[in-house]
């Protein structure tokens, strides 16, 4: 059985093409990059120190973001708020930062009409990168819980999982060594 399909319905929402139903997901990735933004710029007013390649960048990105954020309702908004290359905050809670999203730099390599990093191929050594200490205990933690569940499986795996909890350290060292406050990193 052939199910024909109208203009209409081919071009909107089940459609690759950039309105209909991709306008709403705009909507919602503004909304959580301006949260973002917001809890940035909180967390270093309250003294958290910053640290990473695009940290000044991030923090004069989480400095303009509007004023209220419900104003980012409209496709249109979202896709203005977006369109702001290297100053839209994106939170990866899975490898400990936000990124500030640099389409030129970013080593995840995003499509070049993506609203936002790929997330799931974040690397090491992005110039997007920016890491607080909230993201630095985080990594800790993480590495904690990793270290015990190496005690609990066969060698292989528990020198493996011992790695990870390593890098994990390592990369909350690497913010403690480099951390600034806000003051002195946009000076």
């Amino acid at each position: 059985m052939r199910t024909a399909l109208d203009a209409r319905t081919s071009t909107g929402y089940g459609s690759r093409a950039r309105r209909g139903f991709h306008g709403e997901l705009d909507v919602e990735t503004a909304r959580a990059a301006a949260q973002t933004a917001a809890r940035l710029r909180d967390a270093t007013a309250a003294g958290e120190k910053i640290s990473g390649p695009a940290a000044r960048r991030a923090l004069i990105g989480a400095t303009s973001i509007p004023g209220f954020e419900g104003a980012l309702t409209t496709p249109k908004a979202a896709a203005r708020f977006l369109a702001r290359d290297g100053f839209v905050l994106f939170d990866n809670p899975d490898v400990f930062l936000i990124c500030a999203l640099k389409r030129d730099t970013a080593l995840c390599d995003p499509d070049p009409e993506a609203t936002a990093p790929n997330q799931f191929a974040c690397q090491l050594g992005c110039g997007n990168a920016v890491r607080t200490d909230s993201h630095a205990q985080a990594a800790r933690e993480h590495a904690d819980r990793l270290d015990a569940k190496a005690a609990l499986v066969p060698q292989p795996l528990g020198d493996r999982l011992r790695l990870n909890a390593n890098r994990f350290r390592a990369l909350a060292d690497a913010h403690d060594s480099a951390d600034q406050s806000a003051e002195e990193t946009i000076a």
